[in-house]
C-alpha cells in the first residue's frame, strides 16, 4: 500500500461530497482519507451508505427521507404560525393603540400586518408590545431589559424590536439606549434624532414631551462629541 494521503475538506462540504472525493482518489489509484465531523473515512473501503451509517447512523436514503420530513414539519409549523399571526392582527393593532403616538396609528397597523406575514410571523411586534406595555407601566429599566433578553431574539429581530420601540413607544429612547450594542455612529444618532423630532412635534402630552425632549438633548450631546472626535481624526 502506498502512502496514505489526506484529503482536506473545505467549509460547506457535506458527506456526499467527501465520499465522492475519496472515490475519485481511489479511481486514480490513491490511498486517501478525510475527516468529517471527527469521523475518519478511507478511500479503500468507503461507500456512500457506509459513510452515512458511520456518521449519521442510517443510510443515505434514510437520511434524505428524514431531512425531507423535517423540512415538511418546519413548513407546516411556519404556516401555522403565520395563520395564527394573521388571525391576531386586529387584536394586536388595538393593543398598541394606547401605547403608541396617536399620529402613528395607521403606520402601526401597517407594521403589525406586514410583520404577520414576514419572516418572524408576528413575533417582532409581539415583542414590541410587551416592552411598550412595560414602559407604560413604569417598570424599572433593568426589568424591561430583562424582558427583552428573555424574548429569544436573533440579531435581526433584536434590532427591529429596538427600532420599533424607539419609534412607537411614548418614551422608547431610554430602552433603546440601555440595549445599545457596539459603538454609536453619527448616522445612527441622526436617524434617532429624526424619529424623536417627529414624535416630539406630534405629541401634546406635556409629561411625554418633557421626557422625549430630555432624551433628545442626550442624543444631541452625543452627536456633538462624535463630531469633535471626527474633526480630530481628520486633522
Amino acid at each position: 500500500m502506498g502512502n496514505l494521503e489526506e484529503i482536506v475538506l473545505h467549509g460547506g462540504e457535506n458527506i456526499e461530497s467527501a465520499v465522492n472525493r475519496l472515490l475519485e482518489a481511489k479511481k486514480q489509484g490513491k490511498h486517501a482519507y478525510c475527516v468529517f465531523n471527527d469521523t475518519y473515512l478511507y478511500s479503500d473501503n468507503v461507500t456512500m451508505d457506509s459513510a452515512y451509517i458511520e456518521i449519521c447512523g442510517c443510510t443515505k436514503e434514510e437520511y434524505d427521507k428524514k431531512v425531507e420530513e423535517e423540512i415538511l414539519r418546519c413548513r407546516e409549523k411556519a404556516a401555522l404560525r403565520q395563520k395564527e399571526a394573521i388571525q391576531n392582527i386586529p387584536e394586536k393593532i388595538e393593543r398598541g393603540r394606547n401605547l403608541i403616538y396617536p399620529f402613528r396609528f395607521v403606520e402601526w397597523a401597517r407594521l403589525v400586518t406586514d410583520d404577520a406575514i414576514a419572516l418572524y410571523h408576528g413575533c417582532v411586534t409581539e415583542s414590541v408590545l410587551e416592552i411598550m406595555q412595560a414602559i407604560e407601566d413604569n417598570k424599572p429599566m433593568n426589568e424591561i431589559v430583562h424582558i427583552f433578553e428573555e424574548q429569544g431574539h436573533s440579531g435581526m429581530s433584536a434590532s427591529l424590536t429596538r427600532k420599533y420601540v424607539l419609534t412607537y413607544s411614548k418614551n422608547g429612547y431610554p430602552f433603546y439606549e440601555e440595549t445599545h450594542f457596539g459603538n454609536w455612529t453619527l448616522d445612527e444618532c441622526e436617524r434617532v434624532l429624526d424619529i424623536m423630532y417627529e414624535n416630539e412635534k406630534n405629541k401634546t402630552d406635556e409629561v411625554v414631551v418633557t421626557d422625549v425632549s430630555e432624551s433628545r438633548q442626550k442624543v444631541i450631546s452625543r452627536v456633538k462629541r462624535l463630531n469633535k472626535l471626527e474633526e480630530k481624526s481628520i486633522r
